[in-house]
């Protein structure tokens, strides 16, 4: 794998794809697309699942009927991604009240590269048990999740889609899959796969507030790096905060560019 545009191309390609799986679960046929941005519309009011990623740079205007306007109209929040090595115009995204959030790194890997690291600390051996999540658990997953919003508006509507996501069967979600970890048996953190066409992707790992700092998400993680390597997939693509990519560094990831992140509040 020549780790270049073409590897960053395969994450932003996993972004997209998992946006469109995640809001067509809920709302089928309102992902849409033009050239050089994917829109994806929940039908929730949350910047988690109302997604855009844009590949190109594109006039500020083309942006704002398309996808600002569109959320705009519904009273609805959504997320911006920019993959693109060339910047939008911030001041210009600003004034249609894109805010600028913490751009994120793209990582990528061939997963035969991959390494996973089992050795719990002593801690938890014995204690902690990374589990996929039942059916009936994937609104715990949801609970989890949104725990990181603390009381947010998000918070609610991540906890929605969880919910409704329980309901849907399992064929039918079977791309996006959910591991708990279980500390003496109660839900302390999660993780999720998703499997597009050419990547596997690394998503969603949170840990409660109140067990961080303990090696749960570190075990989590490489509990995914097991998934991946008995998994068929030939890549494995991740975005991390930029002084949050050791632990896919030591797994065998490597920083392939950067995504820059906006958001929108109606």
């Amino acid at each position: 794998m020549k780790y270049s545009l073409s590897a960053k191309n395969l994450v932003c390609r996993n972004l997209e794809s998992r946006a469109s799986y995640c809001a067509g679960l809920l709302n089928p046929e309102h992902t849409k697309e033009i050239t050089g941005v994917v829109r994806s519309d929940s039908g929730l009011l949350s910047h988690t699942f109302n997604q855009a990623v844009t590949n190109s740079v594109m006039p500020t205007r083309i942006l704002q009927r398309f996808v600002v306007d569109y959320f705009a109209e519904r009273h609805s929040p959504f997320t911006l991604w920019h993959c693109a090595s060339k910047s939008l115009d911030d001041a210009e995204l600003a004034e249609l009240g894109l805010k600028r959030r913490e751009s994120l790194v793209a990582m990528a890997v061939e997963v035969q590269r991959l390494a996973a690291d089992d050795d719990l600390p002593q801690e938890l051996r014995g204690k902690l048990e990374i589990v996929p999540a039942a059916a009936g658990e994937l609104a715990t997953v949801g609970d989890i999740q949104a725990a990181v919003y603390n009381g947010a508006r998000e918070g609610p509507q991540v906890k929605k889609f969880y919910h409704l996501l329980q309901e849907i069967p399992e064929q039918k979600r079977s791309r996006l899959k959910y591991f708990l970890g279980k500390l003496d048996g109660e839900a302390v953190a999660a993780g999720c796969l998703f499997a597009s066409a050419d990547a596997l992707g690394f998503y969603d790992l949170v840990t409660l507030q109140d067990y961080r700092g303990r090696g749960i998400g570190r075990a989590i993680f490489h509990h995914l790096v097991g998934q991946a390597l008995k998994s068929h997939h030939k890549h494995a693509v991740a975005l991390a905060p930029a002084n949050r990519q050791e632990l896919l560094l030591e797994a065998g990831f490597f920083a392939v560019g950067e995504v820059a992140h906006y958001q929108f509040e109606p």
